[in-house]
């Protein structure tokens, strides 16, 4: 599971920087992601990137510098570089000066290179070849991330014969063989000519379908927070209107900043689903009430669609997918396209969906198909595992327990394996007491638990999902519309939140208790601030921090926990104020504190003071 990466700025400037591309792969690393691909339109990264890439842990796919965008395919020349000497002498250098790094896996020739017969040119790519072979002599390379669908497919050549889409898509959908495409995949001239797929003979083909997926995307949106600080009040208001499917619909500044569409070209916007009062034919006029409401119903689609990405591809990893790379998790400036984390080092929605589809980089972890609601458990070591029990659980928006299950896995779960149960799960039909003339949503609670062959530690990953009645169909505008309600209608929840750091490495743990008896406090998000008394209400997030979840769901009479991370050069200058509570400075000379944030979809907005010595601040 990997992410595409241009670089980290467009101006490079943080090219001499160990650390900012440290905290950007540990942002990587931490949401379960193993891999970066080093796209062939950019450039080599830099000894600072590979050795934090070393220390990270990541894996990296590093392409060489051409890209079918202007090496003849759209543009420019078939036979660039004008160079070819230079060029592969170049190729060498690079080889000499990465191959010493344990975080480089193999090289790619460049980005969608083809034909095959003339792209990349074929000095040049016998030449890369050779002086792999001689300068390295341990790392694979393929002359291109992809080339043609159908039977001439080599994957000497490419790595897949095709790659994306980059838009969003129905959640089941990423569960098909080739999510966003037929299967078997056809030819541009089988799709001029009409070709059906049953007239396919040989279906099963490398060239029909992917198996290795260089380049897979969806929509981007960054919090309000980061939006703020790159675009101005007016164009805040200006956002999107439902139902808009181009990016030359929408007001200048935000098509500038490369947004692209939560509309499905059929016309269901995955924003104003959250709607409400809903709406149910979209016109021009058709919004969000306000930036605020359009932001998190962005947060909301995007955390489900990641979640349903990198669960659809993993849930047949070692069948139909080897590896599957996200377009893009990073972007090299402030932007409204391809990015589960900013520029500003500022996670979003998307991620911690990733990040609970990927449980956090457990190695095991459970998935729901949403398409045909079975259950699978992925087992990404080379060993079992032995014990294995999942349960499930069903609640009403108001926190009503309405349905579950445990069920024991039979056998061990054994290495490199998926397990597909055949437990199905069943929609339960209950009563809905508020805004019962809506579309019923239920909070399905899944659970696996696990336990080593040495070790008798029961371990367990868990998911959340909010579902609605299959039978009925994903496609309706208004799909959400109770969940709107649950924030625009009802009071907000209030939850009580104690946080404390620690004596030693000041990583801060905070403690969420769901006291009140009503209502699921749903995608509740923490941040790590400073005092926001003390700052003239500009950003006050201090980033980038790192969490162990966020954006999470709490049930009634629930208690969570969420560890907070961030910088040592950060935590060099806090310190224990007079207080008791963890500052900056000191309040003599004009010390202020550091807190942690906690809103959401329904929840209220608190501030929590940060304790010494565990000595918990509650707000």
């Amino acid at each position: 599971a990997g992410g595409n990466w241009i670089t980290t700025d467009q101006f490079l400037r943080f090219s001499n920087s160990y650390q900012r591309y440290c905290n950007a792969l540990t942002l990587m690393a931490n949401a379960g992601f193993n891999s970066i691909r080093v796209w062939g339109g950019g450039i080599t990264e830099t000894r600072q990137f590979y050795q934090a890439a070393d220390e990270v842990g990541m894996l990296i796919y590093q392409e060489f510098w051409m890209t079918g965008d202007n090496n003849g395919r759209f543009a420019g020349d078939y036979d660039w570089p004008n160079d070819h000497g230079s060029y592969t002498r170049n190729v060498r250098d690079v080889i000499r000066k990465l191959r010493n790094h344990p975080s480089l896996a193999f090289f790619g020739g460049g980005n969608e290179l083809y034909p095959t017969s003339q792209s990349p040119p074929r000095d040049v790519d016998e030449q890369i070849r050779m002086y792999i072979c001689v300068y390295d002599g341990t790392r694979p390379y393929v002359s291109s991330s992809v080339t043609e669908v159908g039977d001439s497919f080599d994957p000497f050549d490419s790595l897949a014969p095709k790659d994306g889409p980059y838009g969003i898509q129905r959640e089941e959908d990423f569960f098909d063989r080739n999510p966003g495409f037929t299967s078997p995949l056809l030819s541009l001239d089988e799709l001029a000519r009409n070709v059906s797929i049953h007239d396919v003979k040989n279906k099963r083909a490398p060239g029909r379908n992917i198996g290795f997926q260089a380049e897979i995307g969806s929509v981007s949106h960054p919090e309000l927070e980061s939006l703020k600080r790159f675009l101005s009040s007016d164009a805040l208001e200006s956002f999107p209107s439902c139902g808009v499917t181009s990016c030359f619909q929408v007001d200048q500044k935000w098509n500038h900043l490369k947004w692209i569409p939560f509309t499905e070209q059929s016309g269901l916007d995955y924003i104003c689903q959250f709607q409400y009062p809903p709406v149910s034919n979209l016109t021009i006029d058709t919004r969000m009430d306000s930036i605020e409401d359009y932001s998190w119903a962005a947060q909301f689609a995007q955390y489900n669609q990641y979640n349903a990405l990198v669960q659809g591809y993993s849930h047949r990893i070692f069948d139909w997918h080897s590896a599957f790379y996200i377009w893009k998790t990073s972007s090299p400036s402030p932007t409204l396209r391809g990015s589960l984390y900013d520029w500003y080092l500022a996670t979003n929605g998307g991620y911690w969906g990733a990040h609970s589809g990927l449980s956090g980089g457990n190695p095991v972890r459970l998935i729901f198909n949403r398409h045909d609601w079975t259950l699978n458990v992925v087992n990404t070591l080379p060993k079992a595992f032995l014990g294995t029990t999942m349960r499930w659980t069903a609640h009403s928006l108001n926190g009503t327990r309405v349905g579950g299950d445990t069920m024991a896995i039979p056998d061990q779960l054994n290495g490199n394996h998926v397990a597909h149960l055949e437990h199905k799960l069943p929609w339960i039909q209950s009563e809905q007491a508020f805004m019962p003339e809506l579309q019923n949503i239920l909070l399905y609670r899944m659970e696996v638990f696990y336990r080593d062959e040495y070790d008798s530690i029961i371990h367990n990953t868990r998911n959340d999902y909010y579902l609605t009645d299959p039978s009925v169909g994903s496609e309706s505008q208004s799909r959400y519309a109770l969940l709107g309600a649950y924030r625009k209608v009802l009071p907000r929840v209030r939850l009580q939140v104690s946080c404390a750091a620690d004596d030693d490495s000041m990583d801060i743990m905070c403690k969420v208790d769901h006291l009140q008896k009503e209502t699921i406090g749903i995608m509740t998000r923490f941040a790590l601030v400073l005092d926001p008394s003390m700052t003239d209400g500009s950003d006050n997030r201090i980033l980038p921090s790192f969490y162990s979840q966020n954006y999470i769901t709490v049930l009634p009479g629930d208690s969570s926990y969420v560890k907070i991370n961030t910088t040592n050069e950060q935590k060099q200058i806090w310190t224990c104020l007079p207080d008791g509570y963890i500052g900056v400075g000191t309040r003599k000379r004009g010390g202020f504190f550091l807190m942690v944030s906690v809103d959401g979809w329904n929840v209220e907005q608190s501030t929590i003071l940060i304790g010494c010595t565990h000595n918990l601040a509650t707000a």
